[in-house]
C-alpha cells in the first residue's frame, strides 16, 4: 500500500494488519474524545490532532512511518486527508470481501457439483 509517496508492508485482506487497523481506529476515537473536552488554542489543538494521526498511522504501519510521510509537518487538512483515504480503503475492501463471499454462496447454492447433477440427471431418466 502506499501513504503518499511511502511504500508500506500493510494489506486489507490480512488479519493481523485489519485488526491493528482496527484498535489504532478505536484508539483515535477515544483520543480525539478526551482532548476535545480540554480548552485549548487553536494551534494545540490542530498540533493534538495531528499527533493523534501519527500515532495512528506508527501503530497500523510501523514505528517511524508517519514521520517518513509528513515529514514533520503539522498540516491538519493533510494529516485528515490521508487518515480518510486510509479508512476509505478499508470500507472499499470490506465491500469488495462481502462480494466474494456473496459470490461463493450463491455458487454453492445453485451449482451443485458434477456428480450430484450427473446422479440427478440419471435419476430422472429411469
Amino acid at each position: 500500500m502506499k501513504l503518499k509517496d511511502i511504500e508500506v508492508e500493510f494489506s486489507f485482506t490480512d488479519a493481523d494488519c485489519i485488526e491493528r487497523l482496527e484498535k489504532a481506529s478505536k484508539r483515535v476515537k477515544e483520543e480525539t474524545e478526551k482532548y476535545k473536552k480540554q480548552e485549548m488554542d487553536l494551534s494545540k489543538a490542530i498540533r493534538k490532532e495531528c499527533e493523534i494521526i501519527n500515532n495512528f498511522i506508527d501503530e497500523v504501519f510501523g514505528e517511524g512511518i508517519a514521520e517518513k510521510v509528513f515529514k514533520g509537518k503539522k498540516d491538519l487538512q493533510e494529516h485528515m486527508k490521508l487518515f480518510e483515504d486510509i479508512m476509505n480503503a478499508k470500507i472499499e475492501m470490506t465491500k469488495t470481501t462481502q462480494n466474494l463471499y456473496d459470490n461463493l454462496e450463491y455458487k454453492a447454492k445453485y451449482m451443485p457439483n458434477r456428480e450430484t447433477r450427473r446422479h440427478n440427471n440419471k435419476k430422472g431418466r429411469r
